[in-house]
């Protein structure tokens, strides 16, 4: 892809790469970058993560999630305000239970999930279409998570931001614009990439 490529066009190539990964590849994938999330000093020291429910393209943090729910860790999953095109974060005890299927399939924390203030929580696990290895991320395009993060960032001091994509969705250049906040981390099913 060229790396002067605008964000539409990025979209379009990277939306056509992540529907030809097959089922088993999504499921293997979404295991390996559980495994290095779960091995890593950012969610060891984390007491409190916001992670995200996937869409059917996106990498599944589900088993993660099952994961960290097992070990004691408080998880949030952003409750959707679709009038005001914002998110929040709410906590999950269990994915089955907490979580309802909204508006564009979008599995979203049911009414009776508890909000949790941004300033607590430690980690926020974002979802993209693409992302660069200056840790700039693509959106789809709706501003919700650029808004979800300027609110945590300007809240909280302490928390880290993790792109997560598979590593096909990393690209040359991500074009930016003021409005966008660079990750302090990507992961993929392979492992970190950290900041240049």
């Amino acid at each position: 892809m060229p790396p002067h490529s605008s964000k539409p066009a990025i979209r379009s190539t990277l939306k056509g790469t992540l529907s030809a990964i097959s089922p088993t590849d999504r499921t293997a994938q979404s295991k390996q970058l559980a495994e290095h999330l779960i091995g890593s000093e950012l969610y060891r020291s984390a007491g409190t993560i916001l992670a995200y429910a996937a869409l059917p393209s996106e990498l599944d943090l589900d088993p993660f999630i099952n994961n960290a729910l097992a070990d004691g860790k408080r998880v949030c999953i952003p409750a959707i305000d679709w009038a005001s095109k914002s998110m929040q974060p709410a906590a999950i005890d269990n994915l089955d239970d907490d979580l309802e299927i909204g508006r564009y399939g979008v599995r979203s924390p049911r009414d009776r999930c508890l909000l949790v203030e941004p300033q607590n929580i430690d980690l926020i696990l974002v979802p993209g279409l693409g992302f660069d290895r200056d840790l700039n991320r693509l959106g789809r395009g709706a501003g919700f998570y650029d808004r979800l993060i300027e609110s945590l960032c300007t809240t909280s001091t302490g928390r880290v931001v993790v792109g997560v994509c598979y590593s096909c969705q990393i690209v040359e250049r991500i074009p930016t614009e003021p409005h966008d906040f660079p990750m302090d981390r990507v992961i993929t099913q392979t492992g970190f990439i950290q900041p240049t």
